[in-house]
């Protein structure tokens, strides 16, 4: 079991419901449902490094997140729902 705060979690659901998808920091910020709104707020991306710390571990090959600069992150695994 991996204990997220509530930011990381709705960050992981997003991506879990957009995956394969590049998602811009503002679009996450929006599906997140993160307080601020300013483009420029790095809390996004602080709950990203956090959120690939708990996420990426020795057994896992490669990044599960990956930053697609210029344009936003992509979550990369294969999710099925249901």
């Amino acid at each position: 079991m991996i204990d997220l705060s509530t930011g990381e979690y709705n960050l992981l659901v997003a991506f879990l419901e957009h995956a394969n998808r590049v998602l811009s920091r503002e679009m996450l910020m929006e599906l997140a449902k993160t307080r601020t709104s300013d483009p420029f707020d790095r809390t996004i991306d602080v709950q990203i490094s956090r959120l690939r710390r708990k996420l990426e571990t020795s057994e896992t090959t490669g990044q599960i997140i990956k930053t697609i600069r210029g344009a936003g992150y992509i979550f990369v695994p294969k999710v099925t729902f249901g």
